[in-house]
């Protein structure tokens, strides 16, 4: 089975509407929960997603009810989460090549430990290793394989 790893920006697409690519997005989340996809992300993603969440309900883009059960339908979904303690040197090394943050780094890192691609809709991360790191997969590429 098909392993990935995916980034908060990908995952706030599976709830919130009208985002671009946010149908590449729920056909990752589709193959999922299907079995027919295993996700595997750093331990970090929980607070960078409901982060995201709490910023597109104070921007007005979904309501408090609407938050709420977002929250608890990503937290059913039980994605396999990763301790990203023993992955600093790397972390930082992508930091820092890349000029990234750690948040983002760190997802480079799980991916690259795991052996396996990376998916992200964050247009400045990808930009900035897609020439480097071509386990690196932009959400919107029409040859970019799920």
């Amino acid at each position: 089975m098909k392993r990935i790893v995916v980034d908060a920006s990908v995952v706030l697409k599976w709830f919130l509407a009208g985002e671009d690519n946010s149908q590449s997005a729920l056909v990752l989340l589709d193959k999922y929960v299907s079995f027919d996809l295993e996700i595997v992300v750093p331990s970090l993603l929980e607070y960078e997603v409901l982060n995201g969440l709490q910023i597109a309900r104070k921007r007005g883009r979904i309501g408090r009810a609407k938050t709420n059960m977002a929250v608890e339908g990503f937290l059913g979904l039980e994605i396999e989460k990763k301790d990203i303690t023993s992955f600093y040197p790397r972390i930082m090394f992508f930091s820092e090549t890349f000029n990234l943050s750690v948040y983002d780094a760190s997802f480079l890192a799980v991916a690259e430990e795991e052996g396996i691609e990376l998916v992200t809709a964050d247009r400045n991360l990808f930009n900035k290793v897609e020439k480097d790191l071509k386990w690196a997969k932009w959400l919107g590429e029409k040859t970019a394989t799920f």
